[in-house]
């Protein structure tokens, strides 16, 4: 490269080998010296008080003084009113406080820097240009051909504003690499005056050597329990700042005997070494791991976490549905609320296709009754799918609606069956994973609904949070300028039919497909079930109990309508007295009648209907003459059929038969089924319960015996008995 050719003054022509590569000759050759220590700034013969500087510094006196024997300033004693006291140097003060005095004695100052500005020696260029490092010669290379050509050398002045602005335009088109700007010209053009030819060249690495390194602390025993300190405070959750890690790592290291704490490496080398160390000890990125650590796991996997990109084309449309549901972030009026409400959404979207299938709107918070209704009313229409991704919450959870509780394990035969995916036919059931709303498609649904329908009303918005209520939404909501329900509801059916004929983009899953388009072509045929089938599954499941007397007690619609609440079909007159369970599913809100499964085999039982026993004692109107009638009538076909049942003949012997059947083989007679009695050949005498026992007792026998007979035939012959 070679300098721009000045008329003034001869500057060497350098190869782009010559200079100092990296910075590495610095160490060797002297630095220019500089009597004040100041940065270059041209020495003043001005000398201040310490009230004065003070008053420049924004400080009070003491602090001064103090700062004066610490030797942060040019300063000498002089013989004052009050004894021996401080003068300051002006050129040895900061920058700032030097410009706040020139500004105050603008005539004076100029008029002394003036004879400095002339005294400056451009000639020193090149010996400076060979002492800096290649980093810190860009900026000459980029402004000092610029400043030449305008002429700023002469008597270091600048254009006027309008043609400066000129030629710098000029300028940036014949050098497009290196433009300049005018803001950046007119901050050089102030620190070449103050400064001189050094402002040309950046200021980068005039620290180095000034601070320890880690290696050097390694050889005072010291790297460990400072640099321990400061990663331990920084890979906190609290996420302190790293001014904050490093300050208490310098606190550790002066505790431990560190000499001087202003020698520490900075803040930066702290960090850099951490990401380092991170990423040699575990094989990760250091700057990933420390964002985990210091902001949670959820916020790093939506910053650097992999993600799973599903591959949809083996999924049929209507195969698998993904449900959840949602509060509204919008105020409605409702009538009979008499007020404003937010609805909550359940909903259900088809994984394939993206559409949603169905969807129920509620004031009160969703329960499994809800996530039923929107079950069964989609598998009305589209038939029942084979796979199920469910939200992680109780009311998914339930019992009543997939068979499966928190924390309890699901039983085949038992839980599973009895739920309503298990009796409509879904083969899989999916839970997905706490707090993983990446996990559920549906929520990016959710999310195009809150972008594009409830943040567009604007009327009743509650923001999703406190902070983005703004106090014009507040008063809004306050007045009550919100939608009516009813128009609320058609606005959304109209938005939602929208998005399901939206048409995608084509890099998209759907190939540029509509969700309704998607759904069309990739559907495949589900089994479908009959509207009987589905009014049964509807209900709420009660507890499972035992047939009693009138049969099924169920307790829970026993609390809603205040007395015992007792259910009855004619199948159940077979259940009575069974060790066996059955379990009801009814609408609470209308309990009148209940669909019965039994508890062990999940089967379908039968029917029944609330009160059929409970009759009034009067029974005066038609209706509760009828309802008696009917009553009387069932108790009196139990009562026929249980006659029936036990008066019906059957093979065996009763036990008269029995007890002839032992005197004939006591008299060597058989008897048989039909009551006759046939000879049969001599027995031998068989001993009976007397035989062996002595002659008295023998003898008391025949006696009873003889007794018994008279007795016998004392009595008349007559087919009845007079009581």
């Amino acid at each position: 490269m070679s300098f721009i050719e000045k008329p003034h003054v001869e500057v060497p022509t350098l190869d782009s080998k010559a200079g100092n590569h990296g910075g590495n000759l610095s160490k060797t050759v002297p630095a220019i010296s500089n009597e004040n220590e100041n940065k270059g700034l041209v020495k003043q013969g001005v000398w201040l008080t310490v009230k004065e500087a003070g008053k420049l510094l924004g400080i009070t006196d003491r602090a001064v003084k103090k700062n004066c024997k610490n030797e942060k300033y040019v300063t000498e004693m002089v013989n004052g009113n009050g004894g021996r006291q401080y003068r300051i140097l002006l050129s040895s003060l900061p920058k700032k406080a030097q410009m706040k005095w020139r500004k105050e004695h603008l005539d004076a100052f100029d008029r002394g820097m003036s004879a400095a500005y002339a005294s400056v020696d451009l000639t020193e260029l090149p010996e400076l240009y060979l002492r800096t490092p290649i980093y810190n010669r860009r900026k000459y290379d980029k402004y000092y051909p610029f400043f030449q050509s305008v002429g700023f050398f002469e008597d270091l002045k600048l254009p006027r504003l309008s043609e400066l602005k000129e030629l710098i335009r000029h300028w940036n088109e014949e050098h497009a690499m290196q433009p300049v700007g005018l803001k950046s010209v007119y901050k050089l053009a102030k620190e070449l005056r103050e400064k001189g030819v050094e402002a040309f060249f950046g200021g980068y690495g005039q620290n180095r050597g000034e601070h320890w390194s880690f290696a050097d602390l390694k050889k005072q025993g010291l790297d460990s329990i400072v640099f321990g300190t400061f990663r331990k405070t920084f890979l906190q959750p609290s996420a302190p700042s790293i001014r904050q890690c490093r300050e208490l790592a310098v606190e550790v290291a002066v505790r431990a005997g560190f000499p001087a704490a202003d020698k520490l490496p900075s803040a930066s080398a702290f960090l850099s070494r951490l990401y380092d160390d991170l990423e040699r000890e575990f094989g990760v990125s250091g700057k990933a791991a420390a964002y985990r650590a210091r902001h949670g796991l959820v916020a790093y996997e939506r910053k650097y976490g992999h993600y799973l990109d599903r591959d949809d084309s083996d999924c049929p449309a209507a195969y698998a549905w993904v449900f959840d549901h949602a509060q509204l972030d919008i105020m409605v009026k409702t009538p009979e609320h008499n007020g404003l409400v937010r609805f909550w959404i359940s909903g259900v979207l088809d994984m394939r296709s993206w559409k949603l299938l169905y969807y129920v709107l509620k004031t009160s918070v969703p329960n499994s009754q809800d996530i039923i209704d929107v079950y069964l009313g989609s598998v009305a229409r589209y038939g029942v799918p084979n796979t199920v991704y469910l939200d992680n919450g109780k009311d998914y959870r339930s019992k009543d609606f997939s068979g499966r509780a928190r924390k309890v394990r699901i039983e085949h035969d038992e839980t599973w069956m009895r739920s309503v995916l298990g009796q409509t036919g879904v083969a899989r059931v999916i839970f997905a994973m706490p707090f993983n709303a990446k996990a559920k498609r549906i929520e990016r649904w959710f999310l195009k609904l809150h972008e594009g329908f409830e943040r567009v009303l604007c009327e009743g918005y509650t923001g999703t949070n406190v902070q983005a209520r703004t106090d014009e939404l507040k008063q809004t909501i306050k007045r009550g300028d919100v939608l009516d329900y009813e128009d609320f509801i058609l606005m959304l059916d109209l938005f939602i039919d929208d998005l399901n004929n939206k048409k995608t983009d084509k890099r998209n899953k759907l190939e540029g497909l509509t969700p309704n388009e998607a759904f069309s072509r990739f559907y495949e045929e589900r089994p479908m079930l009959g509207q009987e089938v589905l009014i049964s599954l509807m209900g709420r499941t009660g507890n499972a109990r035992k047939i009693g007397r009138n049969g099924y007690e169920d307790i829970e619609v026993s609390k809603r309508i205040g007395y015992k609440a007792v259910y009855w079909g004619q199948w159940m007159s077979v259940w009575k007295g069974k060790k066996e369970a059955v379990y009801p599913r009814r609408d609470l809100t209308q309990p009148e009648k209940a669909y019965f499964f039994g508890e062990d085999t999940h089967e379908f039982l039968g029917v029944g209907y609330l009160d059929f026993f409970r009759v009034r004692s009067l029974a005066e109107a038609e209706g509760e003459q009828r309802a008696l009638r009917d009553a009387w009538a069932s108790v009196k076909d139990e009562r026929k059929f249980v006659k029936h049942a036990i008066e019906v003949p059957s093979a065996g012997l009763n036990g008269l038969q029995v007890f002839q059947m032992r005197l004939s083989d006591r008299k060597g007679l058989r008897i048989f089924g039909n009551g006759k009695v046939k000879e049969q050949l001599s027995l031998k005498s068989r001993s009976t319960g007397t035989d062996g026992c002595p002659a008295g007792v023998n003898e008391r026998d025949d006696l009873n015996e003889r007794i018994i007979k008279a007795e016998a035939e004392r009595i008349p012959d007559s087919d009845e008995w007079d009581i």
